[in-house]
């Protein structure tokens, strides 16, 4: 007999009544809260579409192939995104359910469990009249019950015929009783003889999506028609030594597993699939790994970086700015001190949070660039934040005799002829830019030595040559804004260049192994010292009076400035009710803070109206700044003491985090409003909110959302693509990864144990 299944995730059940917690998530390309059985047959999963692919030998993939399945179905299959017998195998099911299979002669009563599977003999057929809505009715009598089987929108008398008083019937489908009597709709049915063998047992069964226009008998048929020829067809792609030393069961057990190819007790289930969803896992983060290990030896390998390796300038720098260096800044100075004096290319990352001092950092770096006639090229995502970075820079620059420019896509075109020609000419240093940094036109100093011999893969050549001319050194701030491509464009400018890589987004440690793999990290925790706390509430509008009369005070009598964020720059019908960037402005203006400079800033405007907006507040003509979330990050005001954010509840963790990190940049005290509408925040995300008022600790903000949106939420539209999962989840599955890195980069570095 054939059971008639549909689905595309995980499901499965304990014959108790009360829910129980599984631990098999399978398939998941987000972070999702661990698995509840919510009925007491049923285990529930998630899935997520990805990229794993199975590795097979010669088979015929065509499902045109698979018995049983035409051209018609074969296309419907290919509509839902089945595209072939690989995905075939890789659309598991949704749920697992547990069959109770009654022997003949057992007595069924109120008590049995959902699903049965037991023998009867017709008593009488009922058919309904021609074209009459009512349902084709069997009574089956079973040892202790009469059971009333029923169909709905049967066509033609094809099913009547077939069926008649005194067949005996294996039926098998959900029990309900009502009354005493017992039902069954559209259960799954075969004549049999009377005395047709088999024992009193529980069996599992996978159940898959349903698809609109698909029998759900297809997939669980196609899949048990196929397995054997792509089960001879699979081809083990890790190591043995990986598959034996982790205890990894292979691909091709895990599919049978998790098609419950072969016969298994509701015992075993939890445990084999635990088995088959961790080989699953691995092998999808082993391929991510190997990519990045080749990535980062293949980028080390080279030894031809310039060796920046005089820094007397620079250390004159780092005395110069006034600053107490914390001691995560201290040890960034001496890894760069170490890797820029390398023939090795450095690919650092540095990771801090809001507030930490990269900045000074990064320009440790470029000044030594620059003392050793090397250029660096300094990109941000942004024209308000590179405009920032060129500005706070240049009068540290100059003093050191370090030549800096500015570079957008607002430049003038003589302004932009004129700097292309000192660039080209090695009278430029520093440039400072946004994606106009990697434009063709854009050239550096040409640097035409001849190729140096290979190094050691993390070894530096000592060497009296020359140093470098040319493009030495990549910086690129908020480097998850910018695509790997991107990346690769501006760093192809130069021979080699070193990359330092910052991030002021906290990214957790198993998100920065798969998405950055190939860069080394460095971390800045620490704040610099004299640093106030930022305090951080939530207000509704109704109390909005009180802190409008306090921004006031703040403004008039002390000189402090403030930023109000919106979500919107205009409105939006999806977003009804929710206050814009335009008319917050407006309201202030013309309510609570009347008389007081405003500014409105957002993406939309032309990039030269946005520097002037920007630099009316940085230097004291703007008092109050309306924006979206242009100003996110970078954006550095140290008389901004006050954030008011309107409706938080659209805004990640992080997000807000790199919001609210613009105030607090002085010694005074700073305060972050979240302005919430109470009858559009929902409890979750009122919990959410919480959470970050009570926490200024950006990695752990940045693991809350990681959990709550997932990893291309959580980094940005560009990076989203980089790493979806099928299987892993990079919070649940973090300690896999961690394996998954170390083994493919033994096995990159050739490590003879694998």
């Amino acid at each position: 007999m054939k059971l008639s299944m549909a689905s595309s995730i995980l499901m499965a059940a304990s014959s108790h009544p009360e829910p129980r917690r599984a631990n098999f998530e399978p398939f998941t390309g987000r972070p999702s809260a661990p698995i509840h059985a919510f009925m007491s047959d049923e285990i529930h999963t998630y899935g997520a579409p990805a990229r794993f692919q199975l590795k097979l030998g010669e088979i015929d993939l065509k499902l045109e192939s698979i018995p049983g399945v035409g051209k018609t179905t074969a296309n419907k299959l290919r509509e839902k995104g089945i595209e072939d017998l690989s995905e075939l195998f890789l659309t598991f099911p949704r749920k697992y359910r547990k069959i109770y299979e009654y022997a003949p002669g057992y007595v069924l009563a109120e008590e049995q469990p959902e699903f049965v599977r037991c023998i009867g003999v017709i008593e009488r057929v009922k058919a309904p009249a021609p074209r009459s809505r009512q349902p084709f009715e069997i009574y089956l009598q079973t040892r202790g019950i009469t059971l009333k089987l029923l169909w709905f929108n049967l066509k033609g008398d094809w099913f009547a015929k077939k069926f008649s008083p005194g067949m005996w019937l294996d039926i098998e489908g959900a029990i309900e009783f009502e009354k005493g009597q017992g039902k069954m709709f559209h259960p799954n049915v075969e004549v049999v003889a009377e005395n047709i063998p088999y024992e009193t047992h529980i069996r599992v069964e996978p159940v898959y999506t349903v698809y609109d226009g698909i029998k759900e008998s297809v997939i669980p048929k196609a899949i048990r028609a196929s397995w054997p020829a792509l089960q001879a067809a699979i081809v083990e792609s890790l190591p043995e030594k990986i598959v034996r030393d982790l205890d990894l069961i292979s691909v091709a057990e895990a599919l049978e597993k998790v098609h419950v190819l072969k016969p298994t007790t509701w015992d075993a289930l939890q445990p084999a699939l635990d088995k088959s969803r961790e080989r699953l896992v691995f092998e999808e983060f082993f391929g991510l790994q190997l990519t990045m290990a080749q990535q980062y030896v293949e980028s080390r390998r080279a030894a031809s970086a310039p060796i920046l390796e005089r820094r007397a300038r620079a250390e004159e720098f780092l005395k110069s700015t006034g600053f107490d260096y914390t001691s995560d800044q201290t040890s960034a100075f001496e890894i760069l001190r170490r890797e820029l004096a390398s023939r090795v290319p450095m690919r650092r990352m540095v990771q801090g949070d809001v507030g930490s001092g990269k900045t000074v950092v990064a320009l440790f770096a470029a000044v030594i660039a620059a003392e050793n006639g090397a250029q660096t090229a300094f990109m941000a995502p942004t024209d308000v934040l590179a405009t920032q970075h060129y500005n706070r820079s240049k009068a540290w620059l100059d003093t050191l005799g370090v030549e800096s420019a500015l570079l957008t896509g607002s430049t003038g075109t003589s302004e932009r002829s004129a700097l292309l020609s000192r660039l080209a000419a090695g009278e430029i240093d520093v440039l400072f830019g946004t994606h106009a940094l990697f434009s063709k036109d854009v050239v550096y100093a040409g640097n035409q030595a001849e190729p140096a011999p290979q190094a050691g893969l993390f070894e530096a050549i000592q060497t009296t040559r020359e140093p470098a001319t040319g493009l030495g050194l990549v910086i690129v701030d908020e480097q998850h804004k910018f695509g790997v491509e991107q990346r690769a464009e501006l760093m192809a400018k130069g021979k080699d260049p070193h990359l330092l890589a910052m991030t002021a987004t906290p990214i957790p440690r198993s998100l920065a192994h798969a998405y950055f793999g190939d860069l080394d990290l460095i971390i800045i925790r620490e704040k610099p010292p004299g640093r106030v706390p930022i305090k951080t509430v939530m207000r509704t509008r109704d109390t909005a009076e009180k802190l409008f009369e306090y921004l006031r005070e703040r403004i008039e009598e002390h000189g402090e400035q403030a930023y109000f964020v919106y979500p919107l720059v205009e409105a939006s019908e999806g977003l009804a009710g929710r206050m814009n960037v335009v008319e917050g402005a407006e309201y202030l203006a013309n309510g609570p803070l009347s008389g007081i400079p405003i500014g409105v800033l957002h993406g939309r405007m032309a990039a030269a109206e946005k520097d002037a907006v920007m630099q009316r507040f940085a230097n004291g003509q703007l008092k109050v700044l309306c924006s979206t979330t242009v100003i996110e990050v970078g954006v550095d005001v140290g008389a901004a003491t006050l954030m008011v954010i309107e409706s938080p509840d659209l805004f990640g963790l992080s997000q807000l985090h790199q919001l609210r990190g613009r105030v607090g940049r002085s010694s005074a005290r700073s305060f972050c409003v979240l302005m919430l509408d109470p009858s559009r925040t929902s409890e979750d995300a009122h919990e959410r909110l919480q959470a970050f008022v009570e926490n200024e600790d950006g990695f752990k903000l940045s693991e809350i959302d990681l959990i709550q949106r997932g990893p291309g939420l959580l980094l940005g539209a560009r990076q989203a693509g980089v790493a979806e999962f099928r299987f892993g989840d990079l919070v649940r599955d973090a300690a896999l990864l961690d394996q998954a890195r170390a083994a493919a980069r033994r096995l990159i570095l050739g490590d003879a144990r694998v």
